[in-house]
């Protein structure tokens, strides 16, 4: 079986940490031996840290691409994912489904741990809704945060995916950053994989999932950050499935999975998040999924689509 970590820690010793200074990114060995890459704290990083931060996170396993975004009077650059597997790829890899043990004292934003690491610690709801378990003598962390995760945190990590600090590799940026932004927007057919997953639809059926989304933005202000890259989630994404089973089974969820089949369609993400606290385990769940699906099956070659982008939320929003 492959190992997702495995190919994470190559692209992260191989792409990232040997160009590090050219793409505005800073290597930090921290005392217990555990290996920082800064690709958007204190560090700028960028397009290309960007890039190579989410083909990390989903260790390897897809295509990301940069596009352009067009809807009505917007137009922005996306970013493209295109997965074969996004049952390991994102639900056990790049799912944002590690709480960690920091919150910004300033914004109360919590920090946020996600890749491949998961799968090797599958301790959480997340990883632990398909049956791929990694192992691995190396393991790659994702930290979305303002601040830089130090020995404390490295240990918990390594403490938890039963490693030694110094075989564990983490890359972090801050939500506000350029390299952040591009991360969070790229969570289309990893937020959409698990609505369907809550919603019943069986996660075998599905072939490959792609998912575009405007890039949001970026600012300085992280909790304004986090309601741009949301909001283009919400109301901007289109993902589409390539799947194999029965039509049925497909419209029985269809009408359930966007944005627009939630109570909460046409508010402004901002306002949800204030009313949960700031925090992704309390706020309303319905906030986990993306604007539009569509799903060709291949057993009878139809095409299913459902949802709806909003210029007018993107454009209040990110503008």
């Amino acid at each position: 079986m492959f190992s997702i970590n495995q190919r994470a820690v190559s692209i992260v010793k191989e792409q990232i940490i040997p160009f590090a200074e050219e793409m505005n990114c800073k290597v930090i060995v921290l005392k217990n031996g555990a290996t920082v890459v800064d690709m958007g704290i204190d560090a700028p990083g960028g397009y290309r840290a960007g890039k190579l931060f989410v083909e990390a996170t989903i260790g390897g396993m897809g295509v990301v691409s940069f596009g352009e975004f067009k809807l009505g009077n917007i137009c922005l650059p996306s970013i493209d994912v295109y997965i074969d597997r996004p049952q390991e790829a994102t639900l056990v890899s790049q799912f944002s489904g590690w709480k960690m043990l920091k919150k910004d004292p300033e914004t109360r934003v919590d920090s946020i741990g996600s890749g491949p690491a998961r799968a090797i610690a599958k301790n959480d709801i997340f990883s632990q809704s398909w049956d791929y378990q990694d192992v691995h003598h190396e393991a790659v962390f994702a930290a979305q945060t303002t601040m830089m995760p130090d020995e404390a945190d490295a240990e918990h990590i390594a403490k938890e995916c039963h490693i030694s600090p110094e075989n564990l590799y983490i890359l972090a940026a801050r939500t506000g950053s350029l390299t952040g932004s591009i991360q969070v927007c790229s969570r289309t057919v990893e937020a959409s994989t698990w609505r369907i997953c809550r919603k019943g639809f069986d996660l075998n059926h599905i072939i490959s999932g792609m998912g575009t989304c405007p890039i949001a933005p970026p600012i300085f202000d992280e909790v304004k950050a986090m309601d741009r890259v949301n909001t283009a989630l919400l109301y901007g994404v289109t993902v589409r499935y390539t799947v194999d089973c029965t039509d049925e089974e497909i419209l029985d969820v269809l009408d359930s999975l966007p944005f627009n089949a939630s109570k909460r369609f046409g508010e402004d993400f901002i306002d949800i998040f204030e009313e949960g606290q700031r925090d992704f385990y309390i706020v309303d769940k319905d906030i986990h999924t993306v604007a539009r699906y569509e799903f060709t099956n291949v057993a009878t070659g139809h095409t299913f689509t459902a949802g709806e982008l909003r210029e007018d939320k993107l454009q209040k929003t990110l503008f």
